[in-house]
């Protein structure tokens, strides 16, 4: 089995279709993610990875606290943060 120039002119345009389609939305999805994580503030409200919604009360270092119903408050990771949002979804009794 011979490497040919020819493998090379198949091969070639499929790893730039690949990285296109795939690996350069990622980067910017997480270039993204992490210039709103840059820019989180206290009182901004936000969606963690486990779908809980909460109101950013603290930031220290990479430490979010965040506060929930009833003035809750828990500590997440900063890359725990999948999103900041608008308006919190209402609460069904």
């Amino acid at each position: 089995m011979n490497f040919d120039f020819k493998d090379l002119l198949f091969f070639g345009p499929m790893i730039l279709i690949i990285y296109f389609m795939i690996f350069l939305p990622k980067k910017k999805e997480q270039q993204n993610l992490d210039k709103m994580l840059a820019a989180l503030k206290k009182g901004d409200r936000v969606l963690t990875n486990s779908g809980m919604y909460g109101e950013v009360a603290s930031i220290k270092d990479n430490i979010v606290t965040l506060k929930f119903y009833d003035g809750m408050r828990i500590d997440f990771a900063k890359s725990a943060i999948a999103k900041a949002v608008e308006t919190l979804p209402e609460a069904k009794a």
